[in-house]
């Protein structure tokens, strides 16, 4: 998390910009490890389409929360004042 952090905080974007790059992509990236790991679930148990959705969904919202949390101790800076 924290290279993302940076990779993203060395862009020549407005710090609400980055924050809403940094929201999208840690969602994305967790949405996608429950993914996978419902598909290898699947194999044995819980193989409907119901589960995937909740394999998918919860991470996607804690990352939200984990973002937030990061965030505060972590604050991205404006690339207006980097110039």
């Amino acid at each position: 998390m924290k290279k993302i952090w940076k990779y993203i905080d060395q862009k020549d974007y407005d710090a609400d910009t980055k924050y809403r790059i940094a929201v999208l992509l840690f969602s994305t990236i967790y949405a996608l490890t429950g993914l996978l790991l419902w598909l290898v679930i699947r194999i044995w148990a819980l193989s409907s389409v119901d589960w995937m959705f909740c394999f998918m969904g919860y991470p996607a919202v804690v990352s939200c929360v984990i973002t937030f949390i990061y965030s505060a101790s972590h604050s991205f800076h404006n690339g207006k004042y980097l110039k």
